[in-house]
């Protein structure tokens, strides 16, 4: 896919991982749909992607209501959209976690870490398909991987199913399963730790490398891929697909 003169609609994109991939496709020559919950900080990241010469919207969102998710797809066809889709929103369950927090705090959780970007991804295949084809790129974390505990089990599973989704209907749809990610809140929580826990630790993943995975799947990736960058010191890695059952 050629980036220039398409438009992307990015989820929690105020901020963090979310801005820098806006960022970077804005500089491919891509305009920008911005989400976020926090509508100051969607505009910060729009006044960011304008300077590089397209169009950017931001939109202040609480993208577990449904009712928002139709109306970010609709604005995003208002703009000649969307050729893309990043589902990069998500979140731990605030304060307690499975078993402790109640339904309703964990399955808002689930929600916004799997329901939302089922349902925009599904909202976005007739719009794409009218385009003539488009991109979903989904954003897990390693926190989908593999059978071990994790501390928010909610989360957990939103991801997992995230890098379970199959490509849909003549949209490539491909998975980056990330590990920890150099962003600023990240260092600070590292640089809190304890010496001997930090040197334990892998390297954190620099955001560029990560921003160039996820245009790379947008160019040029294979439906139902799913690339995993795990460490800071290690190369992207295509998961193999698993048995056919």
């Amino acid at each position: 896919m050629e980036l220039s003169g398409t438009i992307a609609i990015i989820t929690g994109a105020g901020g963090g991982l979310g801005r820098e991939i806006a960022l970077g496709l804005a500089v491919a020559g891509a305009g920008v749909v911005i989400a976020d919950l926090e509508a100051q900080a969607a505009e910060e990241t729009a006044r960011r992607v304008r300077e590089h010469g397209v169009p950017a919207r931001a939109v202040g969102a609480d993208l577990r209501d449904p009712e928002e998710a139709y109306r970010l797809v609709r604005l995003a066809a208002e703009d000649g959209g969307p050729h893309i889709l990043v589902n990069n929103a998500g979140g731990w369950t605030p304060d307690e976690q499975f078993p402790e927090a109640t339904p309703a705090a964990w399955g808002a959780t689930m929600a916004l870490n799997l329901t939302i970007p089922m349902l925009l991804s599904q909202l976005a295949l007739k719009p794409m398909r009218l385009l003539g084809g488009g991109a979903i790129v989904n954003i897990a974390s390693s926190a989908g991987l593999g059978d071990a505990g994790y501390g928010s089990p909610e989360y957990a599973a939103g991801k997992a199913g995230l890098i379970g989704l199959e490509a849909t209907h003549g949209v490539r749809m491909t998975c980056v399963v990330p590990g920890w990610i150099g962003l600023e809140r990240a260092h600070a929580e590292l640089a809190a730790k304890p010496e001997a826990e930090r040197a334990a630790m892998p390297p954190l993943i620099p955001p560029a490398d990560l921003v160039a995975v996820v245009l790379e799947l947008i160019r040029n990736g294979r439906s139902g891929s799913v690339v995993e960058l795990l460490r800071g010191d290690q190369p992207p890695r295509l998961r193999p697909p698993g048995p056919i059952t």
